[in-house]
Formats: structure tokens, C-alpha cells, sequence
């Protein structure tokens, strides 16, 4: 029981993190711009390398440390393009303790174990609108994806500054929002390998990273099966490693998970944030 609500713990702070990270204050390095006709050739193979469409589900071990204290959970990803993020924690090899959904409209966390959740709506979080962080970030995240704040998984060349290495082209975006995120993506398959996303402003919280470590063949794409997040800057660093098995494409319909009643009891993430990082 203590194990399975510390999991619950450091999972909604992974995602309050994840999505609080539009407060921080980061330096990305750059470098020298380099504008060429280049541009369109990453846009190509990003679109014929990575798979952006249907449902994609899997079974998912989450290897998790918070200040030190690790553990690992079982459970399941489940993926809808543009309409769902389903992670389904479970103890046992069959007893469901956690889920957490993101949909365009909401984010919901459901203690099974200790019958509470959370859910919010991201128009009711006042710097994640300033900030244009929303569910397509998080989509952007697991898919393997650019993204620019605020438009909803919609972009074009012109929203980045683009410079290259020997390895990689680099895409920094130059839009109005707070939140500036960069890519990392590589010259020869078009994947992305590492996002990163910070804010210049007041003080100094959440750093977020992103890193693929893996990528998975599916339906003749590739599709990222091992991540990891770390985030650094908020009392205690956090990182958390997604590794997914079993990955099958529009195998299943994902259905939403109805806002639990009865006894459970509706509670705040900043609350458990908090607590998490004294």
C-alpha cells in the first residue's frame, strides 16, 4: 500500500512537472544557425520515418526515482492519436492502482488504492494558458513529435531556427509563447532524439528533458519504446524511464475512464506536489 501511493505520488508530480515546466528558467545551447535548403529535408523524413497516426497500445514497465528513492511499476500505455495519453499502473501482474488520462479537454489521476483523483481542466490552470501547454505537448512527447505552444500539434518551418551539427538538426522555436522548446533531431532518420523545454522568467523551478532511447518498428515505423523524463529544478530531481513492450497498432478502441464518484475523494496536484517536494 505505501509502495503503490508513492508511485501515485511521484506519478502526479511527473506530470505536474511535466506541465509546470513552462515556469522555469533555462539557458538551451545553441548553435550557429545555419539556414540552407536543408529545411524541407527534415520535414520529409520526419513524416516518413515516424509513425503519427491510430491507436497505439502496449504493456509498460515505468522506472521511477524521486530524491533517491527508486522503484519500478507494470502496467499499460495507451495511445489515440489527437484524442487520448492512458497509463494504467498495476500491482500484482493484474490489480489496476493508478490510472492517468490526458485528453484535449483534461487531465485526470485515479488512486485506486487510496480512492482519490485528480482532474483539471487546462483552461483552469492560468500559466499553462499563458504558457500554451496543453495535451497536444504531452502527445507531441510520447509520439515522437515537434511541437510549437499553443497551436493545438500544428506547426510549420517557419515557427523554428534551425542549425546543425554533424549529427543532428537542431529546431529552436521562435514563437511568442513563454515556453521555448527545442529538438533534437537526427540527420539520418529524421527521429527525434531529445526535446527540451524551458522559459526565461521569474525564479527558478522545473527543468524538463526528454530523451528517446529507443524506437520500435510498427506497421513499418518507428515509434519510440523507451524514454525518459527527467526534471530537475523543484526541491527533489526527478526522472522517470517509459519502457513499452508489445506495441500493436489500431489493435483495440481505448475508452475513456469515467470521473470516479462515490467514495473517492477529489483532491488537488499542487497539494501532492508540494508534500513530494519539501
Amino acid at each position: 500500500m505505501k509502495r503503490m501511493n508513492f508511485v501515485w505520488g511521484v506519478l502526479v508530480a511527473v506530470f505536474v512537472l511535466c506541465l509546470s515546466a513552462c515556469r522555469s528558467t533555462k539557458n538551451i545551447t545553441q548553435t550557429e544557425p545555419h539556414d540552407d535548403g536543408g529545411a524541407v529535408e527534415w520535414v520529409d523524413k520526419m513524416a516518413l520515418s515516424g509513425l503519427k497516426e491510430g491507436t497505439v497500445t502496449s504493456k509498460m514497465n515505468l522506472d521511477l526515482n524521486l530524491g533517491g528513492k527508486s522503484l519500478s511499476v507494470g502496467g499499460s500505455c495507451n495511445l489515440k492519436r489527437d484524442e487520448v495519453i492512458q497509463l494504467s499502473l498495476v500491482a500484482m501482474g493484474f490489480m489496476e492502482v493508478g490510472r492517468l488520462e490526458f485528453t484535449p479537454q483534461y487531465m485526470m489521476m485515479v488512486n485506486r488504492m487510496g480512492r482519490e483523483y485528480v482532474k483539471v481542466d487546462y483552461a483552469d490552470v492560468p500559466y499553462l494558458q499563458q504558457a500554451g501547454v496543453d495535451f497536444y505537448t504531452l502527445q507531441a512527447l510520447f509520439w515522437n513529435d515537434v511541437f510549437v505552444p499553443g497551436q493545438e500539434g500544428r506547426w510549420q518551418e517557419r515557427d523554428f531556427t534551425i542549425s546543425k551539427n554533424q549529427e543532428s538538426t537542431i529546431l529552436t522555436s521562435n514563437s511568442g509563447s513563454l515556453l521555448q522548446c527545442q529538438f533534437v533531431v537526427d540527420l539520418l532518420t529524421g527521429l527525434i532524439r531529445n526535446t527540451s523545454i524551458a522559459v526565461t522568467g521569474q525564479g527558478s523551478v522545473p527543468r524538463l528533458n526528454w530523451t528517446y532511447q529507443h524506437f520500435a518498428s510498427v506497421e513499418q515505423k518507428s515509434f519510440p519504446d523507451k524514454m525518459q523524463l527527467s526534471v530537475t529544478g523543484a526541491g527533489k530531481d526527478l526522472t522517470a524511464v517509459f519502457s513499452l513492450s508489445n506495441l500493436k497498432w489500431n489493435a483495440k478502441s481505448i475508452e475513456l475512464t469515467p470521473e470516479p464518484g462515490g467514495k473517492y475523494k477529489r483532491v488537488s496536484p499542487d497539494l501532492i506536489l508540494k508534500q513530494l517536494i519539501k
